[in-house]
Formats: structure tokens, C-alpha cells, sequence
């Protein structure tokens, strides 16, 4: 974040604390970039590009990680005019590709959790946020497998009306 941004190291400090990350090489911290987003000036806009360019990918394409409903509304607060409506499209895609492929009332009770936090997976983040078309994951195969990856019961429940 430092290089990207341009920022002093006790700038992004200060503003990545609180934010859930994981330890990387030599204790470095590593956090998602769909947490740090929101921390992002409006006049740092510019350096988003270079946030993703230098984010390393973590092997979990599907899965949005714990607390997810609390992160994706942070998420949403930060985002901005097009991006609101990419976000809006991911949703539907998502939506019609799930409905289209199962018929399973247990995934389809957890549909609209699942439904807000499709964008924090990295490539409906990279289309929401950058609106790189070729970033966007084929919905008619991956809708199923996002939402069994992330439709966990008691944790989105809880999750859902606490956002609420």
C-alpha cells in the first residue's frame, strides 16, 4: 500500500488498523483488498489500479473470508456511481446463473447474503471496482460453487441482521 499509494508507513498503518489480515514473508501483513478499499482517500483514487497490479493472490477465489456482510457494506459505502451499478449487475448475473443451476432450498435460504457478498471475491471485485470485463468469472459455472464455498448458516444469518 505504501508504494502504490504514496503514503508514509504510519499513514497506512493507521488506517489498516482494526482490518483482519494474515501473516505474509518476514511478518509482513497481508490484508484483502476489498478491506482496504474503503481506507482509500478520494483524491488516492487515482492509485487503485496499482493496488490490484500489486496484490498477490491468495488461492481463494470463491471463498469472502469470515465476517463477510460487515466488509462488503464497508465495501459499498466506498464505492461510486458506476461501480455501485457493476456491483448491481454482478448481483443479478450471480442470481440468474444460481437459479438457473440449482433448485435447492437450503442455498436458496441464504440467497441474499450470498447475493451482497459475491463482490468481495477478487474477480467480481476487479469488474466492480476497475471494470475490467475480462475479470468477470464465467456466473453459469461458478455460481454454485461460490455458494457452497460461503453458505455457511448460522454465521451469515447472524451476519444479516446485525447489518441490518
Amino acid at each position: 500500500m505504501v508504494n502504490a499509494l504514496g503514503r508514509s508507513q504510519n499513514t497506512i498503518t493507521t488506517r489498516a488498523r482494526g482490518l483482519e489480515y494474515s501473516h505474509g514473508q518476514n511478518g509482513a501483513r497481508r490484508y484483502r483488498l476489498a478491506d482496504v478499499l474503503p481506507t482509500i482517500k478520494p483524491k488516492e483514487r487515482e492509485h487503485v489500479p496499482a493496488l490490484f497490479e500489486l496484490a498477490q493472490d491468495d488461492g481463494e477465489q470463491l471463498w469472502t473470508g469470515d465476517n463477510a456482510v460487515p466488509r462488503v457494506r464497508r465495501l459499498e459505502g466506498w464505492l461510486k456511481g458506476e461501480q455501485l451499478e457493476r456491483a448491481f449487475g454482478s448481483r443479478v448475473s450471480f442470481t440468474n446463473s444460481l437459479a438457473a443451476s440449482v433448485r435447492s432450498s437450503l442455498i436458496f435460504s441464504h440467497l441474499e447474503a450470498l447475493r451482497l457478498t459475491v463482490i468481495l471475491t477478487d474477480s467480481v471485485l476487479k469488474w466492480t471496482v476497475l471494470g475490467d470485463a475480462n475479470a468477470l468469472p464465467p456466473f453459469e459455472h461458478w455460481a454454485v460453487s461460490y455458494a457452497i464455498t460461503n453458505a455457511r448458516p448460522n454465521e451469515i444469518e447472524n451476519e444479516m441482521r446485525v447489518a441490518a
